[in-house]
């Protein structure tokens, strides 16, 4: 057994540990989500500690990275020690902002600002992290935006962190599209020690969440929605990945959902950040039962992420990702 595959043992038994003993561990059982009948219909109180263990296998991920010179060395996404602790300074932040949400219900316009704060201080502090430049397969030009790079980048960090959060809607939703999102990056991009670990983090919770023992909460929505923001960026700008486009046709599914929802919101005078069921799951779930809701929606999500890795033209298949999706929505209203 490698020395690689040692330190992915402690976060295996940890996992294994908490998915044994979740019924025991009280404080995995703090924040409740009630259903309301109104949004929510699961059929009892259901712990929101998707998130709580997200945090332990982070800070253990620390911990581990901190002490082993080598796998710093071989983690892509730090440069130095300095950026390895705002990485992790902001997304105990973030995922403290998550659970005073899950706890306190913070407004829409509140969590907005105080995710506005921590990521703007995050990319004001690692310039590493700003998008300088943008890379399009079917385009020949390179489009320099040198002097909006950290509102760009802003803006994307926002935009991926409010759409997952409001993708998470059905049990095993975001968690399989989240494997399936580190599984192609250690395929195809990078060897990360980092995507590993959110790996095995993501099987033991699928568990936890088929079994309808806990949901991610905002805390570990907003968590997880940072770490694949963070990934993506760093591997785009040490190119590892080379498009923008590629990065563009993973998050689609999620981003268009989200325009389609905020622009609804507004025309029906309502606050675009507010929550309803209008999403693409909650039309499904009202036509079909959870698991084909569950198999459509990671069909039109990976079905688009495994052809861009071949030679096709990517701007075909984001055309045809937006038209499925479309007719999916539009066959849902009829």
């Amino acid at each position: 057994m490698t020395s690689l595959n040692l330190t992915l043992l402690p976060f295996i038994l940890v996992n294994l540990f908490f998915v044994i003993n979740f019924d025991k561990l009280l404080f995995f059982h703090y924040i409740l989500d009630k259903p309301d009948k109104k949004r929510k219909f699961h059929l009892k109180a259901t712990p929101l500690a998707g998130g709580i263990i997200l945090i332990i296998n982070l800070l253990v991920y620390f911990i581990t990275i901190s002490l082993n010179k080598d796998l710093l060395l071989s983690e892509v996404l730090f440069n130095n020690n300095f950026e390895l602790y705002i990485f992790m300074t902001a997304a105990f932040i973030i995922f403290f902002i998550g659970i005073f949400d899950d706890k306190y219900n913070l407004t829409p316009n509140h969590k907005f600002l105080l995710l506005f704060i921590i990521i703007f201080v995050t990319l004001t502090l690692d310039q590493n992290l700003l998008i300088s430049s943008i890379y399009i397969s079917f385009y020949n030009e390179v489009i320099n935006i040198n002097k909006f790079s950290l509102f760009f980048t802003l803006f994307c960090f926002l935009v991926f962190l409010n759409a997952f959060n409001m993708f998470d809607g059905i049990n095993l939703q975001a968690s399989l599209y989240s494997i399936s999102i580190f599984s192609f990056i250690l395929f195809y991009f990078t060897n990360s020690y980092l995507s590993k670990i959110l790996l095995i983090y993501l099987i033991f919770y699928s568990y936890l969440n088929y079994k309808n023992k806990s949901f991610l909460g905002d805390g570990g929505s907003l968590l997880m929605s940072f770490l694949i923001s963070y990934m993506f960026i760093k591997l785009y700008n040490n190119g590892q990945i080379k498009f923008a486009d590629e990065i563009f046709i993973f998050m689609i599914i999620p981003g268009i959902d989200l325009i389609r929802v905020f622009f609804k919101r507004i025309l029906n005078n309502k606050n675009p950040l507010k929550p309803d069921r209008t999403h693409l799951h909650h039309l499904l779930s009202s036509k079909f039962t959870h698991f084909k809701s569950l198999i459509i929606i990671q069909l039109i999500i990976i079905v688009p992420i495994g052809l861009s890795q071949l030679d096709i033209n990517k701007l075909f298949i984001i055309l045809a990702t937006i038209f499925c999706y479309s007719l999916i929505i539009y066959k849902l209203n009829r």
